[in-house]
Formats: structure tokens, C-alpha cells, sequence
């Protein structure tokens, strides 16, 4: 997750993919300002446009080459001559065209609009723009631990039954050889002299092929909970504006005024300004009712997502609907760009806030589930490194330690008592060591 100091002067703030996002919006401002310079000729819109374009550029790729030179990132003060320059640049390069052409230059107009204008928006770009970033970075980590979860799962239900396989094959190697001379030893009794001692040795062997079985059960790893599902965009970018319908609307109003209001006040003087405050006002106010409207929950998520979208749409055509019904100021046919401008703003500037918004809000989302994630992960490969030591720790145990050799020596004192010349006491003692050696097996054997 990116602080607002990182989306700021980072990457984004100044590259290829941001200045041609800010390409569209920045060239229509331009001609609606040129539109509004009175000369016979038209040859100066694309000039300005395209001069202001080259220059901004050249002027962001010095500006950012340099601090990440000496910095390897664009810090605070970079960023405030970048923003500056631009604004500075535009203003002089329109002032230069429109003196060329005979028109007045209104230096101190133009540089202070493109200032202000740039200093409002280029921010809110970049952080938009880092998000987004950041949200693909986001995704993409997820992602990564999603396969990662899944091989581990696998790795872990896959172990425990190689851990089982190799534990039974251990015991088999270790107890089978002891087991069958031991099982010899009984079939040569065959039932003479102290059928009650040879039972009572079946039962003990019987019982210790239990606790065998019990000693190579695989030790089980339990799988974490994954964390499921994420935040949509989408969702975000709706829940943003109808949570919160009159901060968000004001924002909007907020964003575009610095655009409208000037050029209309050049345009048309305090009247051309009241007629736009009018309608930044009646726009700003159908977005209010339009979220507060949609903010219920008896609207479905589909719904409220299509509701706001075309109530953004409507509050945008209102107000320039507004500016025409209203004859403050009279009409030119170039003043129909500015006011055609006027829906292209408020629905670029809701969506872009929106955006910016949500993207700052899945992030944090996808933050929080991709640290959940990693969690699990280190859980879950804990886990299958202890059920890996603690089986090879068994194995150890049942092959190296006194098992061996106690079942050897039962098997042995057995086959003395195939022969007949054994005296009877003798018999029975060793009957009796035998069957303290099998439990003190089994015993050893049994896992604690």
C-alpha cells in the first residue's frame, strides 16, 4: 500500500501513460480558452495547442529526469516547479499565439488560469494514476499467493500420505524380520507345555501391531482459512458517492469551477460568471438528490452502479442547459464549446474523484487480505516443515532406537522354548521376559 507522498512522487508523477491521459482534457480546456480569443484567423487554436503540448512535455521530462537523477524520485520541491512550469508555460505559449495573431496576450490571465487549473487537477491525477498502479501491483501479489496457497495445500495433503507410506515402510523393514521369528517361535510350541503362556504372547503381539499402526499414522497439517473475494472497483466508486452524496458532489464542484468559472467570466464578464455559477450550482445539486436517492438499499448494487452513472450524466447536461436558458449574457456561436464543455467536466471530474477514491479504498482492501494471505502461507509451510521433522523423527526412533533389539532377544528366548530340555522354572521365567520385553516394545511404540 502507497502513502500520498509515494503516489505523488513516484513513478506517476511524471511518465508516458499520465501525460497522455492528461492529453484530452488539457487540449479541450485549451481550445475553449482559444475559441474565446477574438481574431479573424483559426489557425492558433491547433498552434497553441500543439506548442503548449510540446513544451509542457519537454519541460516535465527535464524537470523529472533530473530529480530522480540526484534523488531517484521527484520530491516536494520538484514537484511544485514541475506543476508551476506547466501552468507558467501554458499560460505564456497562449499569451505568445494570441499576440502573434493580433489578439491581446492577457499574460497575467493566462498564466494565473493555467496555474491554478494545474496545481487543482495534476494532483489528482497522479494519485489516481499511482493507484491504479499500485491496485495492479496489488492484484497481481494476490495473485502470487493464491498459487502459492495451492501448492502448499497440496504440498501438505500430498505429504501426508507420502509421510504415512514412509513410516509404514519403516516399520515394516524394522519390526517384519523380529515379527516373523517371533510368530516361527509360536507355531513350534504348537500348543505343548504352556498353551496359557503362548496365548498370552499372541495377545501382547497383537497388541503391539496396534500400537505399530497407532506410531505411523502421518501427523496431520491443518489448512488456514484463505482469505475469499475482494472489494470491487466499481462498488467502491459507487459506495464513495452515495456514503458520502454531498462531500463527493461538492469535490466535483469544487474540481471544475477553477475551469468554468474563469473562462466564463472572460467570456461574458460577471454575467457570463453568474450564468456559470448557476449552473455548477443546479448540477451540483441534481448530484446530491441523485445519490441521495439511489442511498436506500432497496436499489440493487447493478441499479445504484447504472442509477449513478446516469444521474452524474443528466446533472452534467442540466447545467449546460442551464447556462443556455439563462440570457445574461448574449450568445456567440464559440460560446456553445464552452458550455458543450460543461457535462464533459462535471462527468470527467466526478469519475475521476470517484476513481481516485475507490482505488485508495480496494487497495487498502487488497492490503489487508494479501497480509492475511501471506499469513496463512507461512502458517500452512510451518506447519508441513514440523509434520516432515516430527515424521522423520519417528522414523529415527523406530529404526534406530531399542526396538530392534528387544524384539530380537524375544525371538531368540522363543526359540529356546522350542526345545524340551528346558527345565520348567526356566520356562516360565523366560516366558515372563519375554512378555516384559513386548511391553516395554509396545510401550515404546506408543505415541505420547
Amino acid at each position: 500500500m502507497i502513502s500520498t507522498y509515494e503516489a505523488l512522487t513516484g513513478p506517476w508523477a511524471a511518465n508516458v501513460p499520465g501525460w497522455a491521459v492528461a492529453v484530452v482534457p488539457g487540449s479541450l480546456i485549451v481550445v475553449a480558452q482559444e475559441l474565446a480569443t477574438h481574431s479573424e484567423s483559426g489557425w492558433w487554436i491547433a498552434a497553441s495547442a500543439g506548442l503548449q503540448l510540446v513544451a509542457v512535455t519537454a519541460w516535465a521530462v527535464l524537470v523529472a529526469s533530473l530529480a530522480r537523477l540526484f534523488t531517484g524520485r521527484v520530491p516536494p520541491a520538484a514537484l511544485a516547479a514541475l506543476w508551476l512550469g506547466i501552468g507558467v508555460l501554458r499560460g505564456v505559449i497562449g499569451a505568445l499565439v494570441a499576440l502573434e495573431v493580433g489578439a491581446p496576450p492577457e499574460w497575467a490571465y493566462r498564466i494565473l488560469f493555467w496555474v491554478v487549473v494545474t496545481v487543482c487537477w495534476m494532483p489528482l491525477l497522479t494519485y489516481a494514476l499511482a493507484q491504479w498502479a499500485e491496485h495492479r501491483r496489488l492484484l497481481a501479489v494476490r495473485a502470487g499467493l493464491a498459487a502459492a496457497l495451492d501448492t502448499a495445500t497440496a504440498r501438505a495433503t500430498e505429504g501426508e500420505a507420502e509421510r504415512g507410506h514412509r513410516l509404514v515402510a519403516a516399520a515394516d523393514d524394522a519390526l517384519g524380520p523380529a515379527l516373523d521369528e517371533v510368530r516361527a517361535a509360536l507355531r513350534g510350541l504348537d500348543g505343548r507345555d504352556d498353551p496359557a503362556a503362548a496365548r498370552a504372547i499372541a495377545a501382547r503381539l497383537d497388541d503391539l501391531a496396534a500400537r505399530t499402526a497407532a506410531f505411523t499414522s502421518p501427523t496431520n497439517v491443518p489448512v488456514p482459512e484463505r482469505s475469499t473475494g475482494r472489494v470491487s472497483l466499481t462498488t467502491a466508486m459507487r459506495e464513495f458517492e452515495l456514503r458520502r452524496p454531498v462531500f463527493a458532489s461538492l469535490l466535483t464542484a469544487t474540481a471544475i469551477s477553477p475551469v468554468l468559472l474563469p473562462e466564463a467570466f472572460r467570456e461574458g464578464g460577471w454575467g457570463g460568471a453568474s450564468e456559470m455559477a448557476v449552473a455548477i450550482g443546479v448540477s451540483t445539486a441534481l448530484l446530491i438528490a441523485t445519490f441521495g436517492i439511489l442511498r436506500p438499499r432497496r436499489f440493487t448494487g447493478a441499479q445504484r452502479s447504472l442509477g449513478s452513472r446516469i444521474g452524474v450524466t443528466l446533472a452534467g447536461l442540466a447545467g449546460g442547459a442551464v447556462v443556455l436558458a439563462l440570457d445574461w449574457e448574449p450568445f456567440e456561436p464559440r460560446d456553445y464549446f464552452l458550455i458543450a464543455l460543461v457535462p464533459v467536466m462535471i462527468a470527467g471530474s466526478a469519475s475521476t474523484i470517484a476513481t481516485a477514491v475507490a482505488l485508495e479504498a480496494t487497495n487498502v482492501d487488497l492490503s489487508t487480505r494479501a497480509a492475511a494471505d501471506r499469513a496463512a502461507l507461512d502458517s500452512l509451510e510451518t506447519g508441513v516443515d514440523l509434520a516432515d521433522r516430527e515424521s522423520a523423527a519417528r522414523v529415527e526412533t523406530l529404526v534406530r532406537g531399542d526396538l530392534n533389539g528387544r524384539l530380537a532377544s524375544c525371538a531368540m528366548a522363543l526359540g529356546f522354548l522350542a526345545h524340551d530340555d528346558m527345565p520348567e522354572p526356566a520356562r516360565h521365567d523366560l516366558v515372563r521376559g519375554v512378555l516384559d520385553q513386548l511391553d516395554a516394545a509396545a510401550a515404546e511404540l506408543h505415541p505420547r
